[in-house]
């Protein structure tokens, strides 16, 4: 996932929604909000929260916000409810077909976190469906969609074909009007440790309800190492996931502990994300963190550190940089971990994708029947020199003169 260009400044807006959502505000503040409610409600589109956000101030009665800032919210809200709903009734469409092949499935994020988190389809906004299967299940998946109409996007045509190397393929719908991320791990390999072993997921699932029919779902329990995994390693730059995991953490009574408990102590890297969401949503969002919750993810001396720079990102610039190496490497305490980290994505991982990922810019430089696949290993190489080797060589003669 890439993080997204923001028009503006948001940095103003994301300090007022931080401001507004740990209760702070008061009717004294309605002149500084009604100043910046454009850097607001920007930052509410950025963070993707202008649902929860509208929901939880019109149960407060409206009356923290100018009314020009509600009716811009309101207008989010229903059409991304409009759209939220469009796309549950396809994730149970999808699940459907899946299984009526005979593969197993389990929907992820969308539809079921907002349900599951929320209790409403409307009160969380996504953009696409995210359906998970078996690695020995996906070329089946993948040509099941394809024979539907889907197709990959840019530069995931072939990732199907190396269930090792990536952990998803994401397609567009004929009508290009959402897409399907179809999982086969939780995470790319380099963050797989910090997160529940996906291959688990299977025995712990759980059926969620939607319009249309139930769908296989992550426990309660995965969903929310689920989502620690995920915001972390995407650097939280979204707020929409910490909102998620605070919602959770704000009724523990729902989660059973005892499973999370195992969980990290079977893979202790999953223990740094969970404790790093802890401490954000409690430093960032004001959530008060029950007592046992708060002693199993007691963070340690480097999960603070990594916590106190986030933190003071979003509130000098609203956002995170975004850096999935800055915050892992920053929480991996193993130092053999760390530099098999630093290898592994330093060296080997830039080499493999420039050099021996075979994008749609290589099938469209030379057309070779699919017998002769290899042969775009050797090609890609003599692309890239071709594209690029002019360019690089008045770059470096410039610096050499």
């Amino acid at each position: 996932m890439v993080v997204p260009a923001c028009s503006g400044d948001i940095a103003e807006g994301t300090r007022l929604l931080l401001h507004l959502w740990r209760g702070l505000t008061d009717t004294g503040d309605l002149g500084e909000i009604e100043e910046n409610w454009q850097s607001l409600v920007a930052a509410c589109d950025y963070h993707q929260v202008s649902p929860i956000v509208f929901h939880r101030l019109q149960s407060h009665g409206g009356r923290l916000l100018a009314p020009q800032v509600l009716e811009q919210l309101r207008a989010r809200f229903y059409r991304i409810s409009a759209y939220n709903h469009r796309l549950a009734l396809l994730l149970v469409q999808l699940i459907r077909q899946l299984e009526e092949q005979q593969i197993p499935c389990l929907a992820l994020k969308g539809p079921t976190a907002a349900l599951a988190v929320y209790g409403d389809l409307s009160l969380r906004q996504y953009e696409d469906i995210d359906i998970m299967v078996r690695p020995e299940d996906v070329a089946k998946s993948v040509e099941m969609l394809f024979s539907r109409g889907f197709q990959p996007a840019m530069d995931h045509g072939e990732r199907y074909k190396d269930v090792k190397l990536y952990h998803e393929i994401t397609l567009q719908s004929p009508d290009e009007s959402y897409s399907v991320d179809l999982h086969w791990q939780l995470a790319p390999p380099f963050a797989s440790t910090f997160g529940p072993n996906s291959s688990e997921l299977w025995n712990r699932a759980a059926k969620l309800h939607l319009a249309g029919g139930e769908v296989p779902v992550l426990c309660r329990e995965d969903l929310f190492m689920a989502l620690c995994q995920h915001g972390t390693r995407h650097r939280w730059w979204q707020l929409k996931w910490l909102f998620d995991v605070s919602e959770l953490l704000r009724h523990p009574a729902t989660i059973n502990w005892s499973r999370i408990e195992d969980v990290i102590k079977t893979y202790p890297m999953a223990r740094q994300t969970a404790s790093l969401a802890a401490v954000l949503a409690h430093e960032l969002l004001g959530i008060q963190i029950a007592d046992d919750v708060e002693k199993l993810l007691e963070p340690d001396k480097r999960t603070r550190t990594v916590a106190r720079t986030i933190r003071d990102e979003f509130l000098a610039n609203g956002r995170t940089n975004g850096s999935a190496h800055d915050t892992l490497l920053g929480l991996e305490q193993r130092p053999l971990a760390r530099a098999k980290y630093m290898v592994v994505e330093g060296i080997q991982y830039p080499v493999r994708e420039v050099l021996f990922t075979i994008t749609a810019k290589d099938l469209e430089f030379v057309q070779l029947p699919e017998k002769f696949r290899l042969l775009y290993y050797f090609i890609r190489p003599i692309r890239l020199v071709v594209q690029h080797g002019r360019g690089a060589a008045r770059r470096i003669w410039s610096m050499a003169r």
